[in-house]
């Protein structure tokens, strides 16, 4: 007698790409028509009326629906062995593979030589604007919860401080952008909300070294405000952020030389050419 597979994978398969199905069979009318892509303002004769329902909110919607505690199609932690650790290193890896996919997206965005021409406003934005909202943010934290610490509070701040470059998009892409967002706004929301997730780490690992050699006397940690210090500028700055650019940097570089190279052959064919960003990501 057949019987259904309802196994983990067939189920997970179905709804995913049924719920992407389904979503695009209606996009054009949600992002384009309804501005369900931006968040933006309608503006009546009456009061002023916000909407911000964006496809990422959409997602999330569809996400509680499917989630174990609603309809229980998806179940996560079946998919990790009933670890709650492995779970939670699927979720990050994952996450991190996303925001690497978008930056690099974000990056093919702009124009060559963007960030060398347009550095003053990208470091009053990376700089004085990234640390007043850190500051600001972790203030707000300090004094809206109850019993945490002022370095813990940083730690929360800098979590929020750098701009997501997939939120973003919510702003710079489509028809709403295209009429009531000048370009050079969206180029520079655009580099920004791409640049400031690297540049949050300092605000971040000083918090988080802070604590570990200095925070409640250390936690059995020795070396103190001088050790934490020494960390930040050798692993946060010297390894972390600046070794980083440089190896993107050169990956970049590389990869944009031997791309043009192909093509000028003819050795690339054009599905090739279109995932090349991605694959590169």
């Amino acid at each position: 007698m057949p019987t259904l597979n309802l196994t983990n994978f067939n189920i997970v398969c179905a709804t995913l790409g049924g719920f992407i199905t389904l979503f695009g069979l209606v996009s054009y009318l949600l992002k384009e028509r309804y501005y369900l892509s931006e968040a933006r303002e309608i503006v009546h004769t009456q009061p002023r009326v916000c909407s911000s329902l964006t496809a990422a909110v959409i997602s999330l919607m569809a996400g509680v629906a499917f989630s174990p505690p609603a309809t229980n199609w998806i179940r996560p932690l079946d998919y990790a062995l009933g670890s709650e650790d492995q779970l939670a290193t699927i979720t990050l890896f994952f996450a991190r593979l996303v925001l690497g996919v978008q930056l690099v997206l974000a990056g093919l965005q702009l124009p060559s030589k963007y960030l060398y021409d347009e550095w003053k406003p990208l470091s009053l934005l990376l700089g004085p604007g990234m640390t007043a909202m850190w500051v600001s943010t972790s203030l707000l934290v300090w004094a809206m919860v109850p019993n945490l610490s002022f370095l813990h509070s940083l730690a929360v701040g800098a979590c929020v401080t750098p701009t997501d470059p997939v939120l973003s998009n919510s702003i710079v892409k489509g028809k709403f952008a295209d009429k009531n967002v000048p370009k050079e706004l969206q180029r520079i929301i655009i580099a920004e909300s791409g640049a400031n997730d690297g540049l949050g780490y300092p605000f971040l690992f000083i918090a988080l070294y802070l604590i570990k050699y200095v925070g409640s006397g250390g936690q059995g940690q020795p070396g103190g405000a001088a050790k934490a210090i020494g960390y930040w500028f050798g692993e946060t700055w010297g390894y972390t952020i600046i070794l980083g650019v440089v190896y993107g940097a050169a990956v970049g570089w590389i990869a944009k030389d031997l791309l043009h190279w192909a093509k000028e052959r003819k050795y690339v064919d054009r599905e090739s050419f279109l995932v090349f960003a991605i694959a590169l990501a």
